[in-house]
């Protein structure tokens, strides 16, 4: 079974380069702290942890997804900025999803493209 982390970053929001990096790196901690211990997490690890960088165009997009990947019962993980430098406070900036089965998350971010 091959076995992903999908990151999904809002494109709306005019983040730069470095902040983008920044912010799809709080969420695939996330998700990997919240996945340990869980077999898809072993086989993710020793496939290499393949990633994949998906975009979306607003707020309701980017949590439309993160309820897909409950309801379909994936590991998912919301980021929202801390307000420092470019957004304001609380700003949804990107979500994790997986890792899981490649399969089971396309079935929720399958049409996004990338990033």
């Amino acid at each position: 079974m091959a076995v992903k982390l999908v990151l999904v970053v809002r494109a709306d929001l005019g983040m730069g380069r470095g902040k983008i990096a920044a912010q799809a790196a709080h969420a695939a901690v996330a998700a990997a702290l919240a996945s340990i211990g869980r077999a898809e997490f072993a086989e993710w690890l020793s496939e290499g942890q393949p990633k994949v960088v998906l975009r979306v165009n607003s707020a309701e997009d980017l949590l439309a997804i993160t309820v897909q990947a409950t309801a379909a019962e994936l590991p998912s993980q919301l980021v929202e900025d801390a307000g420092r430098t470019q957004l304001a406070p609380g700003t949804p900036t990107c979500c994790a999803v997986g890792p899981a089965a490649a399969e089971r998350i396309d079935t929720v971010t399958g049409e996004l493209s990338l990033l």
